[in-house]
C-alpha cells in the first residue's frame, strides 16, 4: 500500500490537487482510498473530492498533533478493508508534513505501507504576500516545504512570470532534493503513478531523520469559528463581510444558498481573494462557513 501525503498553507488548493491525483491513479487503474484532515469542526473538502473512493476523516484538530495515532490506525483499518493500491493523506493547512511521515511509520504500518511521496502544494498567489504574515506562519509555510519530495507552484495563473520564476528559484534552495512542477487550477504533471517511476524512486523512510517531531508552536493562537444560517444570505454583504476580514484570519470555506441564486455556492477564501462558485452536492447541506485564523474572538459575526 503506497501512501502519498498532501501537505501545504491553507488555501492553496490541496483539495483540488488531489481531485487531479485520484483520476491520474483512476487512469493507471490503481485501487484507492483517502484520508482527509480538517481543522475545523465540519470538513467542507469532503464534499468536493470523487464520492467513489472510500474516505475517511479526521476533523477537529490537526494529525501531525494528538491525533497522529488516529491516521496510524486509520491507514491500517483502511488496508484490511481496502487493500488499496494508493491512500491519500490530504493535511490541514497548518499541519507539518514531517510530522504526519512519522505517523505513517508505525511498527503496525512499515511491514504493509511505503510512503510514495510528500507533495506540498505552494500557493503562487500567497507567495509574495507572505512576508506581511506574523513569524510563526511564516516558519510554518516554509517548514511544511522543506521535507516534500514533491512541490507544486499551484495558482500560477495568478501571477507574472518573473514571480513565478522567482518562486521556483527559492522554492529550489529551501528543497534542493524536491521535483518542482508548476501549474493552475491544482493541475499537477507528475510521474507518481508510473510503475518505472515507482519501482525506481528511493522510499522516504529511507530519508534521514527528517521525520523527527519537532514542537508545535505554530498551532498556539490558531483556532476556527463555525457561523451557520437559516435561510439563504445577501451575496453583496458577505462579500463585504469577505472581503474586510483582518489579515489574521487565514481560511474561510463553507456552502451557502443566497438569495439572487437557489442553488448552494461554494465560498472560499484566502490570502484576500474571496471566491464564489457553483457546486452539485449528492446531499443537501447547512448553510454554514468554518473560519480559521488567530485573534477570532475579536472577529464580527457576519450580519447578513
Amino acid at each position: 500500500m503506497d501512501i502519498v501525503i498532501l501537505g501545504g498553507f491553507l488555501g492553496g488548493g490541496k483539495t483540488t490537487t488531489l481531485n487531479n491525483l485520484v483520476k491520474q491513479a483512476i487512469e493507471h487503474e490503481l485501487k484507492l482510498a483517502i484520508i482527509m484532515n480538517d481543522f475545523g469542526k465540519t470538513s467542507v473538502d469532503r464534499y468536493l473530492v470523487d464520492q467513489s473512493v472510500p474516505m475517511d476523516e479526521i476533523i477537529e484538530g490537526c494529525i501531525c498533533c494528538a491525533m497522529k495515532g488516529d491516521v496510524s490506525r486509520q491507514l491500517h483499518q483502511i488496508y484490511l478493508d481496502y487493500q488499496p493500491d494508493v491512500v491519500f493523506v490530504e493535511c490541514s493547512g497548518i499541519a507539518e508534513p514531517q510530522s504526519v511521515i512519522d505517523a505513517c511509520l508505525t511498527p503496525a504500518l512499515t511491514p504493509i505501507s511505503t510512503i510514495q511521496a510528500v507533495v506540498g502544494v505552494v500557493d503562487a498567489s500567497l507567495y509574495a504576500k507572505l512576508e506581511t504574515y506574523p513569524g510563526d506562519m511564516q516558519k510554518l509555510y516554509y517548514e511544511q516545504l522543506a521535507h516534500c519530495s514533491h512541490l507544486f507552484v499551484n495558482k500560477i495563473d495568478c501571477c507574472e512570470t518573473e514571480a513565478v520564476a522567482t518562486i521556483y528559484s527559492d522554492l529550489n534552495v529551501l528543497n534542493p532534493k524536491a521535483e518542482i512542477t508548476i501549474g493552475s487550477y491544482g493541475h499537477i504533471e507528475s510521474d507518481l503513478f508510473k510503475k518505472e517511476a515507482i519501482t525506481e524512486r528511493q522510499s522516504l523512510e529511507n530519508e534521514d531523520s527528517s521525520c523527527k517531531v519537532s514542537q508545535h508552536r505554530h498551532h498556539d493562537g490558531i483556532g476556527h469559528r463555525y457561523f451557520e444560517f437559516d435561510n439563504a444570505i445577501a451575496l453583496e454583504q458577505l462579500v463585504g463581510w469577505l472581503e474586510n476580514l483582518p489579515q489574521s484570519i487565514y481560511r474561510v470555506k463553507g456552502f451557502i444558498r443566497f438569495k439572487e441564486h437557489p442553488d448552494t455556492q461554494l465560498v472560499q477564501y484566502s490570502a484576500g481573494q474571496v471566491e464564489i462558485s457553483p457546486i452539485s452536492l449528492k446531499s443537501k447541506v447547512q448553510n454554514y462557513l468554518v473560519v480559521i485564523g488567530s485573534h477570532l474572538e475579536k472577529l464580527e459575526t457576519p450580519i447578513i
